[in-house]
């Protein structure tokens, strides 16, 4: 689709797999896309899976456009947030994929998705903004929460302390933890296609019927957040 993702359909699977040749950055352009990829995905395909290139889902966001900021750096955090609950809003199952680093925001992407698919090895899975000297947001608090293990939260969230793909199923960031992606992938979509799709498209807004507001309302309240 452009030169920062791949999208297929196969049968009733769109896949759309992140690759700009580096770390899958989230720029402005990554966004662009990969919206544009979940706007067909979500027009033609019963299962979507997100994933990333091999060695990394993604590093999170830019940080060249990031440093920028002010409203440049307000802005690129806000889309992010908002992909995330897009993710969450989709009546179709996400599933997301990870070939192997998966930090910040691809961590926080994790969290919104339906099933999430990491690759055993010298990988790390988490949220290193503390390390980085990066401010968390209010969204990533919210989202967080609710998904990673109590015990785990403190160390997570606030130290930024980064897990192997195995502590990372304990952890929350993570429903498993294989040595063959493709073939966890098949059975997760072989799961969903087992199911009801349309109760499926009924009860994931049920279920994440009231954290929506209390997302949508820490995306406003990030706009004054301090970054760069």
């Amino acid at each position: 689709m452009t030169d920062l993702l791949t999208y297929t359909l196969e049968d009733d699977v769109a896949t759309i797999r992140l690759d700009d040749g580096k770390a899958n950055a989230f720029s402005n352009a990554m966004f662009d896309a990969a919206n544009a990829a979940l706007d067909q995905a979500e027009g033609e395909a019963k299962i979507i899976v997100l994933r990333g290139r091999d060695g990394i889902f993604s590093a999170g966001y830019n940080l060249k456009e990031l440093m920028l900021g002010g409203e440049t750096a307000v802005n690129l955090v806000r889309r992010g947030s908002e992909f995330a609950v897009r993710m969450m809003r989709s009546p179709k199952p996400i599933i997301t994929a990870g070939d192997g680093h998966i930090v910040a925001l691809g961590a926080f992407l994790f969290l919104a998705a339906d099933y999430r698919i990491g690759k055993r090895g010298p990988f790390t899975v988490g949220l290193p903004e503390t390390a980085k000297g990066l401010p968390m947001h209010n969204f990533g608090r919210e989202l967080a929460a609710p998904r990673l293990s109590r015990r785990h939260f403190s160390r997570s969230f606030i130290n930024g302390e980064m897990f192997s793909p195995e502590t990372a199923v304990d952890v929350g960031f993570l429903d498993e933890a294989v040595d063959d992606v493709d073939a966890a992938i098949a059975k997760a979509v072989a799961y969903f296609r087992s199911v009801s799709l349309h109760a499926f498209a009924i009860n994931k807004p049920r279920g994440h019927q009231t954290l929506y507001p209390v997302l949508e309302q820490a995306i406003e309240d990030d706009m004054d957040l301090k970054v760069g």
